[in-house]
């Protein structure tokens, strides 16, 4: 039995600028051959201003486009045994041919104001691409049984998961290969289409637009997150099942947009709930080989924390074994530097002993120096003192003599005389 679901978010941006949102997302599970999910993510930029419609248009293209080859599933059945890229070759130029009319009649319904060019266009509107302003991207799966494929132009995830329970993703978004922004939009867009054939009806097709693929860090949390949905898938029996299921997704993208890109977040799933069973069991399995794999990685991260810790306590004991070597090194040698001053102490001890012996003797002789130059001093002064009286004495002494000899002088003359005297 063949059943889908979908949601879609505004994101946190779009809320907070009081914004349209710009994804869309399309099922069609009406039909009795196959199922069909699509969803399309308009571009945001201000050149874009229509893109919500855009994408709105770009789903139902492609729902009403797959309809168009598929409402006779045998014939269709036939041609794609025949040449399968061939058929859905046409079915992605009769949606891009779609896409165009839709927007020729938005565009007589609402032409475009002078308002719009000047508000997003900054005056500055080009006719020839009128397109631009709807520009969006497109993602679309089909499941039945004996064809299963979809297509994709631009960014977004295409996530398959077989009746086996294996994950893949067959098809590739162009941006990522081509480093550009494909849209529905660009010039000569049927060649930036990639496609992809399930050679068996899978469990189930998950289609989403960029915002949830890439609020995730890595590739693998988003398949985790793609195999937690698919877990619930056999859970919804009733249309009140889905909607409940919706309403969860809705919240859940809710919550992710606030805390991760902001972005617009929508997906759209298509599945075969009679696979469910064996699904379940795999995936369970798979949760539970991921969760040992998980508890693996942690030891094993716990084991390098362990061996480099481990390693660590090791470089640090060398080095504390270093420091201790240095340690008892340094005491080692202040032990033999100790004795050494020890031995330079007692010699130094010994000098200054014979210095002090000396001094002793130095002081003394000093004092005996000290009380020879009193005595000296005294005895000099005694010296001065005769020195002075025999200077006084020598001095009248010449006195005494120079008046002996005035007197002597003045007696030969008198004699002279008195000798004259007779003489005469």
């Amino acid at each position: 039995m063949l059943n889908g679901i979908s949601a879609v978010t505004t994101g946190q941006f779009h809320i907070d600028n009081n914004a349209e949102c710009q994804d869309y997302a399309e099922l069609d599970l009406d039909r009795k051959d196959y199922v069909m999910a699509a969803v399309a993510d308009g571009y945001s930029s201000k050149k874009y201003f229509r893109s919500a419609r855009g994408s709105q248009f770009a789903a139902e293209s492609a729902k009403d486009s797959i309809y168009e080859y598929m409402n006779d599933y045998n014939r269709f059945v036939e041609a794609y045994e025949v040449d399968r890229q061939y058929l859905i070759n046409r079915i992605i130029k009769m949606t891009i041919t779609k896409w165009h009319l839709k927007i020729k009649e938005d565009l007589e319904k609402n032409p475009i104001t002078q308002e719009e060019i000047d508000k997003y266009l900054a005056g500055d509107f080009n006719k020839e691409e009128v397109y631009d302003i709807y520009g969006t991207t497109l993602l679309a799966g089909v499941m039945s049984k004996m064809c299963n494929f979809g297509f994709l132009i631009g960014d977004g995830s295409f996530v398959v998961i077989d009746k086996h329970g294996k994950v893949e993703t067959p098809i590739l978004e162009r941006n990522n290969i081509e480093n550009e922004k494909t849209l529905l939009s660009n010039p000569n867009s049927f060649n930036k289409f990639s496609t992809c054939f399930l050679d068996e009806m899978p469990f189930a097709i998950m289609i989403s637009t960029e915002g949830l693929a890439k609020s995730f860090t890595n590739d693998e949390d988003f398949l985790n997150y793609n195999n937690a949905i698919a877990k619930e898938l056999g859970n919804l029996n009733t249309i009140d099942d889905k909607i409940e299921m919706e309403e969860k997704l809705g919240k859940l993208f809710e919550q992710r947009s606030r805390e991760s890109n902001q972005d617009d977040m929508s997906i759209s799933i298509i599945f075969n709930k009679e696979s469910y069973e064996e699904v379940a069991r795999e995936l369970e399995n798979k949760a539970k080989i991921q969760q040992i794999d998980e508890e693996i990685n942690n030891s094993k991260h716990k084991i390098e924390d362990l061996e480099f810790k481990g390693q660590q306590i090791i470089n640090e004991r060398n080095a504390n074994r270093e420091n201790i070597d240095k340690v008892n090194q340094e005491k080692k040698d202040l032990e033999e530097y100790n004795v050494n001053l020890g031995e330079r102490k007692q010699k130094l001890e010994e000098q200054l002993k014979q210095i002090q012996e000396q001094l002793d003797q130095l002081c003394n002789e000093e004092e005996n120096i000290n009380n020879r130059k009193i005595e000296l001093d005294s005895l000099l002064m005694k010296y001065e003192i005769i020195e002075q009286e025999k200077e006084d004495e020598q001095n009248k002494n010449l006195e005494d003599k120079k008046l002996e000899e005035e007197n002597m002088r003045i007696k030969e003359e008198e004699k002279r005389q008195l000798q004259n005297n007779l003489n005469n």
